[in-house]
């Protein structure tokens, strides 16, 4: 161990207990309650996973009369068992003991660690033996899991310790427990660890044995492993663009977590960590701070949950004094971390000003993610747009291609359906599926071969992807490949141009020899309401009021259907699918307007599809070029899209080089080459 680490601090102490009270109590009563009822559930054998992080959410309460079965699967779902054997229960006894003075919480701790201990005994060789099977011992001793549960075991014995009824014999069993744990996730590394958010996950449970408790045998070595793990997965996993290689929000932070409380733990300790794990914390931070949605959550997209990441950003904003990530997080600091950061941090963070981002669309270049952004506001215009390669591992990875969430004025309308299960069925091929996201599929073909939850064949790569922003628009674009294997191959291609903070082009083209039936898919929040009007125009209406209308100037068939959407693990909602169909041989394009009601209830607003000349004034074909004028009251834009390369147009009296090209009429002339 370091030298300097005599007696290692944890992020919490007795002393900070009473602060830690009355600041949660004060300030996050909801969250106060949540954790109490979840322990007392605990108390009585009983078990919810609600807790926001909970990977996979579960509401029903199960309950055990007498021993409980740590091997028990509800409804056939593993990720149950594994949820329990997390126990997140162990933290918020110690958390809802401190809270309260209740004396109930411990003995509801050391009972369970007594008996998680007696069910699941483990030895050195029973690890080694169980290599072939990437050291997953049995259900109840998985590396993720193990790495995971013990933290939070960690984070429950720092408030149960001090009770009288922690004595010699409860500090030897949780001694014992960590030395356990040690011993398997010291030896329980693999090379798909190295490169998977589970190497996160399990070294942090590593680190904090190897840190908080140097008496222990080993600790020594359990350390430099950890700590050349953590600097090793970072180069590794974290993208330069910040984002977790996955590529899922949801698995993106378990990773940041991981690696937060290790550089925290770290820095109160002052134990010295290569910069490297600093620095790429710091990016996974930024990341996440440029893809927040408006309203605080993550999107769905990657086996994802609609998740409030506020909290991530305000811990971000105290741990690197950023006012910028504390301008999208909450305005206190949040219910954990006053756990973690206490009065100094309390008060570091309602010193801290808030400062607007110096970015605010963005482009992911290794993710292959755009956000077009209008402001920072939470009514903000807001797109993602996916544009990148399926997930480095092939794992939380969906069929997305070219699929595109999109928010406005406070409201969610084209989302990613979710994921809803990780079961071997139906419902996971459904949700992993590109047709059940906002994407272009050929005769109603997958753009990826699903072969069962974790695999895919035929997975399409990216082509021909782009990306610029400037004041005035942002303009992203990619196809894929996914479509060449059929026997009669067609080329797709998705371009997405962003009038800020107006409205938003949308051109798909599919090129091939041959006659297809190609069709664009629309999935809508669940609290839509979805119309198709009689001219073909998609008109929906949010909760809150806000409006959205598409409208096409392709001709076409117009469809709606009911489809799921999941934004929790173990929820689904009947939501509307608009299915936007055309049959052709050739290049067969779909043109669109998206256009928010702050818009049109302006200004009215009208698209319509312009003749193209060359140098020669001969005139293009449509096929060749796509132009559309956009009247809006007073003010006129123009936008160019080539489908044969970069030319020299003549066009609504402009004549401009390029491939993708924008002019605004009036009030005020302005021209861009977006793209030459």
């Amino acid at each position: 161990m370091n030298s300097g680490v005599k007696e290692p601090s944890f992020f919490y102490s007795e002393a900070s207990k009473d602060y830690i009270k009355d600041m949660t109590t004060q300030y996050w009563e909801n969250e106060v309650n949540e954790v109490i009822h979840r322990a007392d559930l605990a108390c009585d054998n009983t078990f919810i996973f609600t807790h926001r992080w909970d990977m996979e959410r579960c509401e029903t309460p199960i309950s055990f009369s007498d021993s409980i079965d740590w091997t028990y699967q509800y409804k056939g779902d593993f990720e149950w068992t594994v949820n329990l054997n997390r126990a997140r229960f162990m933290a918020e006894l110690g958390q809802s003991y401190w809270l309260t003075d209740d004396e109930k919480y411990v003995s509801a701790y050391i009972r369970l660690m007594n008996d998680w201990l007696a069910q699941n005994p483990l030895t050195e060789n029973e690890v080694h033996e169980s290599k072939d099977r990437k050291y997953n011992v049995k259900d109840t001793w998985r590396k993720l899991d193990s790495g995971i549960r013990i933290t939070n075991w960690i984070k429950g014995y720092y408030c149960v310790k001090s009770s009288e009824q922690w004595g010699r014999t409860e500090e030897e069993t949780f001694q014992h427990a960590l030395s356990l744990h040690g011993m398997y996730l010291h030896i329980a590394y693999l090379p798909h660890d190295q490169q998977s958010n589970w190497g996160f996950l399990e070294t942090n449970g590593l680190f904090q044995i190897a840190m908080l408790f140097p008496h222990l045998e080993s600790t020594e070595k359990w350390l430099e492993a950890a700590v050349t793990r953590l600097e090793g997965m970072c180069k590794l996993q974290v993208f330069e663009d910040g984002m977790h290689n996955e590529q899922s929000p949801m698995y993106h932070h378990e990773v940041l977590h991981c690696l937060f409380e290790c550089v925290l733990l770290a820095k109160k300790n002052d134990y010295s960590l290569p910069c490297t794990l600093e620095r790429s914390l710091h990016r996974l931070f930024t990341a996440s701070l440029a893809f927040v949605k408006p309203n605080g959550h993550q999107p769905m997209i990657s086996d994802s949950d609609h998740t409030d990441i506020r909290d991530v950003l305000t811990r971000g904003s105290v741990l690197f004094e950023n006012g910028e990530f504390k301008h999208q997080a909450y305005s206190v600091l949040d219910f954990e971390g006053i756990w973690y950061f206490g009065k100094e941090g309390f008060s570091l963070y309602e010193r801290l000003n808030p400062v607007e981002p110096s970015f605010c669309s963005t482009h992911f270049d290794q993710a292959g993610y755009s956000i077009m952004r209008s402001s920072w506001k939470s009514d903000a215009q807001y797109v993602l747009f996916d544009g990148g390669h399926m997930d480095i591992i092939r794992a939380h990875g969906h069929d997305d291609f070219l699929h595109f969430d999109l928010c406005s004025n406070g409201a969610d309308f084209l989302i990613d359906t979710g994921r809803y299960t990780y079961m071997e069925n139906e419902d996971r091929r459904y949700f992993k599926e590109s047709t059940q996201h906002n994407t272009i599929s050929v005769d109603d073909q997958t753009i990826s071969t699903y072969v069962d939850s974790w695999t895919w064949e035929n997975i399409a790569q990216p082509v021909d992807r782009y990306w610029k922003s400037t004041d005035l628009v942002d303009y992203v674009q990619s196809g894929h490949n996914g479509y060449l294997r059929l026997e009669s191959p067609v080329e797709v291609k998705r371009q997405l141009m962003f009038i800020k903070p107006y409205y938003w082009i949308l051109v798909d083209t599919c090129s091939s020899h041959d006659t297809h039936e190609y069709k664009q898919h629309f999935h809508f929040s669940e609290d839509n309401d979805v119309r198709v009007e009689d001219d073909g125009k998609i008109h929906s209406k949010a909760k809150n009021g806000a409006e959205l209308t598409m409208i096409s100037l392709h001709s076409g068939i117009v469809s709606t259907e009911s489809c799921w959407t999941s934004r929790d693990y173990n929820h689904k909602n009947k939501s509307t699918k608009v299915t936007c169909s055309q049959e052709g041989k050739g290049l067969v394009k779909f043109v669109s307007a998206i256009v928010p009601d702050s818009t049109m209830e302006k200004t009215p607003f009208t698209l319509k599809e312009i003749d193209v000349f060359d140098t020669k004034n001969q005139l293009f074909s449509k096929q060749a070029v796509t132009a559309v004028e956009v009247t809006r009251g007073i003010n006129q834009e123009v936008l160019l899209f080539s489908h044969a390369g970069p030319n020299s147009f003549q066009f609504s009296g402009c004549h401009m080089a390029g491939e993708i090209l924008f002019s605004r009429k009036s009030p005020t002339a302005y021209e861009d080459i977006i793209k030459v």
